[in-house]
């Protein structure tokens, strides 16, 4: 008999918290690569090692006790991931597909010579650079980080010139790389969510709608509340890119719908926000068909259990304690709310939870949703 691979996580946050609560019914074992013993999926797991996942000597340590690599965020050292794979380590998403997560430069090329769907872009230094391609394009003008960005992070609306020469000032003195992109007037955004075995095979989660606040996801409502053609070319894209990519596990593809028609904004190679509602709303949650994606067993499936789900973050607001919040929630007469504390430390804009609501319409979902992550959210003193 061939046993169950062990799977070594790089990075032990709510991603890894979720990833080790799919695999303990399949007896999937795990490991975690903590930055600290304090991380919320290192707080509740033994198996932890402790290491930096930029340190090319932590991970070949750790990649020694697992038999597949795979991440909980793409903040990693490439080149070391590069290494383990010309060494026979099986990591998944590969160091290929994890380029186009990490480096939206280089995400924004290939995808543009695949044809595939984007807004008009442009690698800039100078505030000359971005003036003239507002030149282009008109003003404002969204600039991002090329690497490292995220949850708003590295992404700024430049208004004009005087906007332009500060952030480039910025930039240079912290070494920043940025790229210039147009202005996207946003109707909606959409998520498209998929798993993907090493041979090809794949499931797709349904078209969701994420809803944004300041660069950060506080609501995902499921299904998007879209048209069926839009719904089809948003689920056509998310498979053309997962293809194209490579990827192996989940990847979730972030969609702006402008105009009507659909823009790729960005990728991510490992469970996502947008696809948290998977672990009560569908029969397979993203977090078990990513972990039998990785070790390429049979994908289950996506279907919906009910007509409607919403998930809602919980955002931290300063040092807020959510536990008079949890147990007031316990007691409420709704079966069909589901709460995830992430063993974060609360702060301002820090995703610390979520709660999931199902239901059979999505508006009346929604409420429901909304009004238990606000219980939950007790501020004090």
């Amino acid at each position: 008999m061939t046993s169950t691979p062990t799977v070594g996580i790089v990075g032990a946050g709510q991603l890894a918290r979720m990833m080790i609560e799919a695999a303990t019914p399949l007896d999937i074992p795990i490991r975690l690569l903590a930055a600290s013993p304090t991380d919320g999926a290192a707080r509740i797991w033994p198996h932890v090692d402790i290491g930096l996942p930029k340190s090319t000597e932590d991970l070949h340590r750790f990649a020694q006790t697992c038999d597949v690599i795979t991440f909980d965020h793409e903040l990693v050292n490439l080149d070391a991931i590069r290494e383990l794979e010309a060494a026979g380590k099986l990591v998944y998403p590969s160091s290929n597909s994890l380029l186009h997560a990490q480096d939206k430069l280089h995400q924004r090329t290939a995808f543009e010579a695949l044809g595939l769907p984007i807004p008009p872009y442009r690698a800039v230094v100078t505030t000359e650079d971005i003036t003239a391609f507002a030149a282009d394009h008109g003003w404002p003008v969204v600039a991002k980080a090329q690497r490292d960005g995220y949850d708003g992070r590295g992404v700024w609306v430049l208004d004009g010139p005087d906007d332009a020469a500060q952030l480039t000032a910025d930039a240079a003195t912290n070494g920043v790389k940025l790229l210039a992109e147009r202005f996207v007037p946003i109707q909606q955004e959409l998520a498209g969510l998929i798993a993907r075995r090493p041979g090809g095979e794949f499931v797709t989660y349904p078209i969701v709608e994420t809803v944004q606040r300041n660069g950060i996801c506080h609501e995902v409502l499921v299904p998007a509340p879209v048209s069926e053609p839009i719904r089809r070319r948003a689920e056509e894209l998310t498979v053309a890119v997962a293809e194209a990519t490579g990827v192996v596990g989940i990847m979730a593809l972030e969609l702006f719908l402008a105009d009507g028609e659909l823009l790729i904004n960005e990728i991510a190679t490992r469970p996502h926000n947008s696809g948290h509602f998977s672990i009560e709303a569908t029969a397979t949650s993203q977090f078990e068909n990513h972990l039998r994606a990785v070790i390429d067993w049979p994908l289950g499936s996506t279907r919906l259990r009910s007509p409607a789900a919403v998930m809602a973050n919980l955002l931290g607001r300063g040092q807020n304690d959510v536990s008079p919040g949890v147990r007031s929630a316990l007691t409420a007469d709704d079966s069909e709310v589901h709460i995830h504390l992430y063993g974060k430390e609360s702060r301002d804009g820090r995703k610390i939870g979520h709660v999931t609501a199902l239901g059979d319409d999505l508006d009346q979902t929604r409420r429901r949703a909304t009004k238990a992550a606000e219980e939950l959210m007790v501020t004090t003193a």
